[in-house]
């Protein structure tokens, strides 16, 4: 649907609204919860991970007989039909859904995703629904794999001479603070509000992020005053960085550079938690799918990778809306 709403059988809308028994909600980012508040007071549940509904509370008022927390790979069943989500490397919580109607056919949705076959498990349902953001030719990253490493080092250096800030999205921030750990930074981390309250989720799930800190808490300002942190602040903030920090700003738009200084203490890097287009080209040459549907109802490249994937793959492949 135009308005993102993906519907499939006679149950089930996925990340857009729609007069349907249940709203399903791969993940909490902002295009794929539109007309939620509507699906919560219309829909009989709402399905997502446990994880994602938890974020999702943040905002929204979901009553607790409409909640539907689904771990990966468990299937439930509603009237003659079963669900089932799978993980999804995108942002914590995030979730693929594959659905088997009654007569036995298999619709997958990868929702958003990226590295497919490894963090991402490659569906083979009869149809696929697979998104399109990065969906033109002209959109690879061939240093994706060197991304997290080239990133830890520049920000050991800055942390020589001063603390950091990371400016990034919802979700993208964790998944970035889950890799600083990974690859052996312990720097404390400094946060508030919406994202320190989602750090403190992703905790809870078992995500591995140690050593996060409240900056409005006395022990966050007593770290902050020796001056050896990092701070992780909203994408939208980037516009009133200062000079006390070194600057990081995630996006998924670079494509020549890893990193970019683009002024004494500021830097862009391309972080992105979509698939590039090799990613889905990817995933759509090792499904067993017979028909593949390109996203159409979120900005992306739908019509672009449709025509692709049909004509130097062949295999049957349309965009919809």
């Amino acid at each position: 649907m135009s308005n993102g709403a993906i519907l499939i059988g006679d149950n089930f809308t996925i990340d857009g609204h729609y007069e349907k028994p249940y709203r399903v909600v791969t993940h909490f980012h902002a295009d794929h919860t539109i007309g939620l508040d509507k699906s919560i007071s219309s829909c009989d549940g709402i399905i997502a991970t446990p994880l994602t509904l938890e974020i999702l509370s943040l905002d929204y008022a979901i009553p607790p007989r409409k909640i539907l927390g689904l771990n990966y790979d468990i299937k439930f069943s509603i009237n003659d039909e079963t669900i089932m989500l799978k993980r999804s490397e995108h942002v914590i919580g995030s979730a693929q859904v594959l659905i088997e109607l009654e007569n036995g056919l298999k619709i997958g949705y990868t929702g958003d995703f990226k590295n497919p076959g490894k963090g991402t498990p490659i569906l083979n349902p009869d149809i696929l629904i697979i998104e399109s953001t990065y969906g033109k030719p002209e959109f690879r990253r061939p240093f994706k794999d060197d991304v997290e490493s080239l990133l830890t080092d520049y920000i050991k250096d800055a942390l020589i001479y001063g603390p950091v800030r990371i400016y990034g999205y919802h979700g993208k921030l964790q998944e970035i603070m889950i890799s600083l750990r990974k690859y052996g930074i312990d720097a404390p981390f400094i946060t508030n509000g919406k994202i320190f309250k989602m750090t403190s989720i992703a905790i809870k799930y078992g995500y591995n992020i140690t050593g996060v800190f409240n900056e409005n808490e006395s022990e966050a300002k007593e770290i902050m005053r020796d001056g050896w942190y990092i701070n992780f602040s909203h994408y939208n903030e980037f516009k009133r960085r200062d000079g006390k920090y070194f600057n990081f700003l995630l996006t998924g738009w670079e494509f020549d550079n890893i990193v970019k200084r683009i002024d004494s203490k500021s830097y862009i890097v391309s972080f992105s938690d979509h698939a590039d287009f090799d990613d889905l080209i990817y995933y759509v040459s090792n499904t067993s799918a017979k028909y593949i549907i390109t996203d159409g109802g979120r900005r992306g490249y739908a019509k672009e990778l449709a025509e692709y994937i049909s004509k130097k793959l062949g295999k049957v492949s349309f965009s919809m809306p």
